[in-house]
């Protein structure tokens, strides 16, 4: 009778069809039906079993029978051991079972899904995700337990700054701190005589877990291990601030009890590791998109095209597509930096894809498969009603990658997180010449930091371009005016590379005959009518440098082409005066931009930069 109410529960809920039950399952039935009946003949209720004792002897029993309880299978060219259909069968029920039959209320159960505490008390999470539970069964200590449930409860209630995720966060970090206490001290059944030792105790299984057991390829020890003290400690202050927790909250203070020092060091993150998807990478991507799973395809071009969160695109609904100005918007809610309403525009090709999802999803929606008007929605099944998960996403992704090997430039396979696509969005923002500003109200910050990282990428990348043209070719105007290439007779070193760079960006400004480096400050007498070329008695002024911007090719393009028609007209007017010191700066026009159309650079100071130099490090030297 048990497992018949738990066959009516998944098919009227949706959870399996006709074809599961009499095909996928009917053999594992039958099997369970078999092991019931020979190893329990007596059992009233499957809920009677210890699950995780009763779950060794059915894979034990399968096995004896002949039938395979794992197999080996590929996932993006790596092979796991999974389990097969038949030997997860019996927990399934158990557990399937086991939720049907608990009245309790949710706060009372071992075992939260927030689906059911969102029906009942409002509590958000996001759809999109797979982490519905949080599991208090593994504290082994009752009353820890008890204490943590009640403190979870309050913060989600009060639901200031406290997310379903952060629930989640503080379970997997802060239960292996309660059970290190547990069995440090198995008489305790509260905080008050914690001390320092007992988190010495704890802080050394934390590393040697790290060492033995934190085994996942993108794992950080350090990390983990910080963000393991970070929730800790949060946890003793909040005990030790609320009321509610007097009787069982440690009697020394938290500072007392974990220090600064023990939160490790984090490498600083370099600009490379803002994780974008290069160009090289999209070209790929794009390139085979028509082989990328139909439901995922304008999931890519949404989050491309307008930088949006996975979660945050998942959970766009039918009324998201409006007009402003004549332009089209996306509408939808920020979830992370709480922004109701944001509008981002977009083009028409992706007006054109959302107006589509629209109306396929209004077509194939009622109030039972999406009362939420999703776009990106299950019809059926066990996720009926919710979004597609980012699992599923970041799956696909990841196939495609795996058939189609899509690489990095060193021929590596390139692994996708649907995250990098916002990333993306924002560094191309800032490339394109966006301002902070914009780019962080288009990608909804809540504060300039993450946007600012963008602009230092392209900062750092404007520096690597720079570098590159000065290694490929230093010149300089000799003491004749001539130009003098410096990499023939020395390497350009790096404090005056940072020189160049510096002024470059601080007090370089363009203008008809290269960039100056003295305009800004007004400091050239000439400026009104700059005659840069000639400004040092006849011979170029040392503060100009022709090359570093990408238009100074044209202008002496341009400076050719006028020339060599004045010097004609002047030939024909019998103007030879004219002739003669035109002749003269086109020879000049000429060579600089023989020098510089290949990429090289012209510095006029480079000697008096080095002197500089020198004289600062005199000067350093005698004060030190």
């Amino acid at each position: 009778m048990e497992i018949k109410f738990v066959y009516y529960n998944q098919i009227f809920s949706d959870r399996w069809g006709i074809r599961t039950i009499f095909k996928s399952i009917s053999g594992s039935l039958k099997k369970l039906t078999a092991y019931l009946s020979e190893r329990h003949s007596n059992l009233t209720s499957i809920l009677d079993l210890d699950i995780n004792k009763e779950q060794k002897l059915w894979t034990f029993w399968l096995n004896g029978k002949g039938e395979k309880t794992s197999y080996i299978k590929k996932m993006r060219g790596k092979e796991i051991v999974a389990r097969t259909e038949i030997d997860g069968f019996f927990s399934r029920v158990y557990n399937t079972l086991f939720q049907l039959t608990d009245t309790r209320d949710e706060w009372e159960k071992d075992r939260w899904d927030v689906r059911i505490l969102n029906k009942k008390y409002l509590i958000d999470f996001n759809e999109s995700t797979s982490g519905h539970g949080i599991v208090f069964s593994n504290i082994e200590n009752e009353k820890y337990s008890e204490i943590f449930k009640e403190y979870i409860k309050g913060r989600l209630i009060s639901g200031k700054n406290f997310t379903w995720g952060t629930a989640r966060s503080y379970g997997l970090y802060t239960v292996p701190f309660l059970n290190s206490i547990a069995k440090q001290n198995p008489k305790w059944n509260d905080f008050k005589k914690l001390e320092r030792k007992h988190i010495e105790t704890y802080i050394e299984e934390l590393k040697e877990y790290t060492r033995t057991k934190l085994n996942k390829t993108s794992s950080n020890p350090k990390k983990y291990v910080r963000d393991s003290l970070k929730f800790v400690r949060a946890f003793i202050r909040d005990l030790q601030i609320l009321e509610k927790f007097e009787d069982f909250a440690p009697e020394e203070m938290v500072f007392r009890l974990i220090y600064p020092e023990d939160f490790p060091n984090l490498p600083k993150k370099s600009l490379d590791d803002i994780d974008y998807i290069p160009d090289y990478v999209l070209e790929q991507l794009f390139n085979n998109l028509n082989d990328l799973h139909p439901d995922v395809q304008p999931i890519v071009w949404i989050a491309f095209k307008t930088g949006l969160r996975l979660s945050d695109t998942l959970e766009l609904t039918q009324d998201c597509l409006g007009k402003i100005n004549g332009r089209s918007t996306l509408t939808t809610d920020i979830e992370k930096t709480y922004v109701i309403g944001h509008k981002i525009p977009i083009d028409d090709h992706l007006a054109d894809i959302v107006a589509v999802l629209i109306d396929r999803s209004k077509q194939n929606s009622n109030d039972d498969n999406n009362p939420e008007k999703y776009l990106f929605v299950r019809y059926r099944g066990p996720r009926k009603g919710r979004t597609f998960s980012q699992g599923f996403v970041r799956e696909e992704l990841n196939k495609l990658a795996f058939e189609k090997n899509i690489t990095d430039e060193s021929g590596n396979l390139f692994r996708f997180r649907p995250h990098q696509f916002r990333h993306t969005f924002g560094v191309k923002m800032i490339n394109g010449g966006a301002d902070i500003l914009t780019v962080q109200e288009l990608l909804a910050h809540a504060s300039p930091e993450m946007t600012l990282q963008y602009a230092r990428l392209l900062d750092d990348t404007k520096r690597k371009e720079f570098e590159k043209v000065v290694k490929q070719g230093v010149f300089t105007f000799d003491i004749n005016g001539e130009i003098d290439k410096i990499s023939e007779r020395e390497d350009v070193p790096k404090d005056i590379l940072d020189m160049l760079w510096k002024d470059e960006k601080l007090n370089a400004l363009d203008n008809p005959y290269g960039t100056c480096r003295a305009r800004v400050n007004g400091n050239c007498p000439l400026a009104a009518e700059p005659p840069c070329l000639t400004a040092n008695d006849g011979k170029p002024c040392f503060d100009l440098e022709v090359g570093i911007s990408s238009f100074d090719v044209k202008k002496y393009e341009l400076l050719i082409e006028t020339t060599a028609k004045w010097i004609e007209a002047s030939k024909n007017y019998g103007r030879e005066d004219m002739v003669k010191a035109n002749e003269k700066n086109l020879e000049r026009y000429q060579n600089i931009y023989e020098t510089i159309k290949d990429g090289n650079v012209i510095f006029g100071r480079y000697d008096r930069m080095k002197k500089h130099l020198e004289r600062e490090k005199k000067k350093g030297v005698k004060h030190g």
